[in-house]
């Protein structure tokens, strides 16, 4: 039988670099792989949570649209008439216009507000 020795050879630096070059290409992807897929769930997670507020906002649309709507049928129901209203009818109206500006905040100019940080974040 013949014996089989084993040459010592020098290590090719050039084989070495590239061999690692390509593992650390294979944990990158690796790594991005596994980020996309977390990334993934959390816009499932979001889309839910989104969903959650739309279904929410639609039913306190709903309901303050019955709500305006028995406000009116109070006003219709009553026995003053338009041009002279009772103290109560005049609430109701006040409170419909949305009178009291100083204890609710410009809607619009808070939507911009917020409209505007989230830009800057970007």
């Amino acid at each position: 039988m013949k014996k089989l020795t084993k040459l010592k050879t020098k290590p090719n630096l050039q084989e070495s670099r590239l061999r690692e070059n390509l593992e650390l290409l294979d944990q990158i992807r690796t790594d991005a792989v596994n980020d996309i897929e977390s990334l993934t769930q959390d816009f499932q997670h979001m889309t839910l949570v989104t969903e959650s507020v739309q279904r929410n906002y639609r039913a306190l649309l709903a309901e303050n649209q019955l709500l305006k709507g028995a406000l009116l049928s109070i006003i219709d129901e009553c026995a003053c008439w338009e041009g002279n209203r009772c103290d109560r009818c005049c609430k109701i109206l006040k409170i419909l216009a949305s009178d009291n500006s100083e204890e609710k905040p410009d809607a619009a100019s808070k939507y911009r507000s917020i409209l505007s940080q989230l830009r800057n974040l970007e």
